[in-house]
């Protein structure tokens, strides 16, 4: 008689065919992680220009104090599109989470109602997440300490782009759920849009309509607003009733009426995300706060500089990690832990190889890419170039924490991931920092480095919450 042999549940699960929901249905892992991960890639690419466009459009507007104080303008920008998304962005990580299980299950009645209510929730909180925006800029200049000239030009921005917070709420979310479904060239598109038609505003606003000279930044900002407002339009076109069949989901009116059950779901797991960004852009505004306070002036033009210039490498990463959280989701909606691990770690090997190389591309023309932003040198740009050339070490230990964070997002352990990053972040970019800034009077380098190395903490950190394997058992 022969006898039994233990089988493991892992191996179980691995032994059974899982099919997957949406256009993801019927691939092969390698081509599931190319069609989820190639076009939000290309989509971060052209957004990454549009921002260089802004500040290559800004650079050559002003001259003299005006270029310095443009540049720092541009560099609280970033945060402040940052901040006015962040409860956008909450609802869209629950409505991803709630829908990838729906598309994994095969529950489309699911994934209607989770794209329909998120919409709602989307477009309010949009709505009041640009009103605070605007009733409260005053406060938010201030408290990034920037020069007159600079405060007035961020004054500006800030009027004009917080009219944009809605229509990104309604981005954010349809995006999020057509790409759960594995449907990423859609959102591609509606991005194109977005980008084309935010860098013809701006030239030609800034140019004929708005002169720099008179009106300061504010035709980058308006060129902002009527590229969401067409993205906007695009994407509610294409996720029409009509476009059932060719669309991966469709906004039902019956699915934009209060529904407590569905929306109770989303915003289970959107809360702890919006702790943890809230808490992530305080943390940033600090070290802001920081670097407008070094001896050197306009330091934060520098510092925006190098975080639009690193931004060229964490796409890749980005787009993985996106990737690894729409894969983990359907699995885990089909029942496959093992599956679900499996593909987040093929994100992560790639993600760290592709922005490793990137990193080495930093470190090698730093230079160059500084100068196309700011061709007029200075300190400045200096100080930038010597931060991008210690920061390209970094990257793969970015990719890391990246992956693992957005994956854990996706399935819905968004708690675990502010308790991870928020542990990190306090000790090293509250503490540590504050403590140079009172006893080392550190430059914009020695910032960057302790930033840094919160990274790479935060990347041991994930990579140990990954292994032991609780986010997999997170219900959503």
């Amino acid at each position: 008689m022969s006898e039994s042999i233990p089988v493991s549940q892992e191996a179980k699960e691995s032994a059974v065919p899982v099919t997957l929901g949406g256009r993801l249905a019927g691939l092969s892992l390698p081509r599931q992680i190319i069609a989820l991960a190639l076009w939000p890639l290309l989509q971060n690419m052209m957004g990454t220009l549009v921002s260089f466009a802004d500040r290559i459009i800004a650079g050559r507007m002003f001259v003299g104090e005006e270029l310095v104080a443009a540049m720092d303008t541009m560099g609280l920008a970033m945060y402040v599109g940052w901040l006015m998304m962040i409860m956008q962005g909450a609802i869209a990580t629950g409505a991803q989470a709630l829908a990838a299980r729906g598309f994994g299950a095969g529950d489309q009645e699911l994934v209607e109602k989770a794209t329909g209510q998120s919409m709602v929730l989307g477009t309010l909180s949009g709505c009041v997440s640009g009103l605070l925006l605007w009733l409260f800029r005053g406060q938010l200049i201030s408290m990034f300490g920037l020069t007159e000239i600079a405060a007035h030009y961020a004054n500006q921005y800030i009027t004009w782009i917080s009219l944009a917070a809605p229509l990104s709420g309604i981005l954010f979310v349809c995006n999020a759920c057509q790409r759960a479904g594995g449907d990423t060239l859609t959102p591609f598109y509606a991005m194109v849009v977005v980008n084309i038609v935010n860098v013809a505003m701006s030239v030609g606003l800034m140019l004929y309509v708005l002169p720099a000279e008179q009106y300061g930044v504010s035709g980058l900002a308006l060129g902002t607003v009527g590229g969401w407002l067409a993205g906007a339009l695009v994407v509610l076109y294409t996720l029409r009733p009509a476009a059932e069949g060719k669309a991966v989901v469709v906004i039902r009116r019956e699915n934009l009426r209060w529904e407590s059950k569905t929306i109770k779901r989303v915003v289970k797991v959107g809360i702890p995300q919006f702790v943890e960004i809230i808490g992530m852009w305080a943390i940033h505004a600090y070290g802001v706060r920081v670097v407008a306070g070094l001896e050197t002036e306009g330091m934060v033009g520098a510092h925006g500089m190098v975080v639009q210039i690193e931004s060229l490498s964490f796409m890749p990463g980005f787009a993985l990690g996106m990737a690894a959280s729409t894969l983990a989701g359907q699995y885990l909606g089909a029942q496959s832990k093992e599956l679900a691990r499996h593909a987040v770690r093929v994100c992560w090997g790639l993600a760290v190889l592709t922005m490793g190389l990137a990193g080495i591309c930093l470190i090698l023309f730093a230079e160059p890419l500084v100068a196309l932003m700011s061709p007029g040198g200075g300190a400045q740009a200096e100080a930038a170039v010597r931060v991008l050339r210690i920061i390209g070490f970094v990257q793969p230990f970015f990719a890391t924490a990246m992956v693992m964070k957005i994956s854990m997002r996706g399935v819905g352990a968004t708690k675990t991931v502010m308790a991870g990053s928020f542990s990190v972040m306090i000790c090293i970019r509250i503490g540590v920092l504050t403590y140079a800034a009172q006893y080392w009077n550190p430059d914009l380098t020695m910032v960057w480095l302790i930033m840094s190395a919160d990274l790479v903490v935060q990347a041991i950190v994930f990579v140990i919450l990954h292994f032991r394997g609780k986010w997999l058992d997170t219900e959503v």
